[in-house]
């Protein structure tokens, strides 16, 4: 009777557990910025991007805060990408992609996001819950963050970037990279030189821009059409 017993609370407890389960990325195309937005940009800035890969929801910081984990103070600063990796019934979890040391966790209906610390209260962070082998602690001041989808650099990223190299004249230079993997293919890397008095419409591989003004520092400009497969 008491094995029966242990058996069926076991099976209670193992039910009632939180079960952790990897997100599967989607196959994405990404573009930036946006078709017929007047855009700037500097020397040696890229004026357009064009990125496949496997793609993820994300969250990126808007507001610096803190967290303690084993004793050492780390600033998680504005502009830090959170990626979901995981999932659970009630939290979706997000991580730095090359470093999981801190973990937010943020609720699928309301409440606030949560982040992992080593221990359940640190005088910074109220108690919250611990799951995973993590704790997780309700911050003081509310996490701050908008979402977004971001391309994981693996080897199926692809990019291609144009990028202002700055007017000579009625000249205007470019560069046109293409990357895999993060990494530039030298063989796909090309300079590029158009004539301004000619036309403000720019193109290559597909890509359609209009020049609005230009400097030898910065570009005024609209993005027609994207690259093109």
């Amino acid at each position: 009777m008491s094995r029966l017993l242990l058996f069926i609370l076991s099976i209670i407890m193992v039910s009632c557990a939180s079960k952790k389960a990897a997100v599967n990325p989607e196959v994405s195309t990404l573009f930036h910025p946006s078709l017929k937005e007047i855009s700037n940009a500097e020397l040696g800035i890229s004026l357009v991007t064009k990125e496949q890969g496997l793609s993820y929801d994300a969250i990126e910081i808007t507001k610096e805060f803190k967290v303690e984990q084993n004793n050492n103070l780390k600033v998680i600063e504005a502009g830090q990408i959170f990626i979901n990796n995981y999932t659970t019934e009630k939290y979706d979890l997000y991580s730095i992609d090359s470093d999981s040391t801190h973990v937010i966790a943020i609720p699928k209906i309301e409440g606030n996001p949560m982040i992992s610390t080593s221990n359940d209260t640190d005088g910074i962070y109220s108690t919250g819950f611990s799951q995973f082998g993590m704790n997780f602690t309700i911050p003081v001041e509310k996490i701050e963050y908008t979402k977004r989808k971001v391309i994981v650099k693996n080897k199926d990223y692809f990019k291609q970037e144009f990028i202002y190299n700055g007017r000579v004249g009625d000249a205007l230079k470019f560069a046109y990279r293409e990357y895999i993997n993060d990494y530039a293919r030298p063989a796909f890397t090309q300079d590029l030189r158009y004539d301004l008095s000619e036309t403000k419409i720019i193109g290559f591989r597909g890509l359609r821009i209009e020049v609005l003004n230009a400097t030898n520092t910065e570009i005024q400009y609209k993005v027609i059409n994207y690259f093109e497969k």
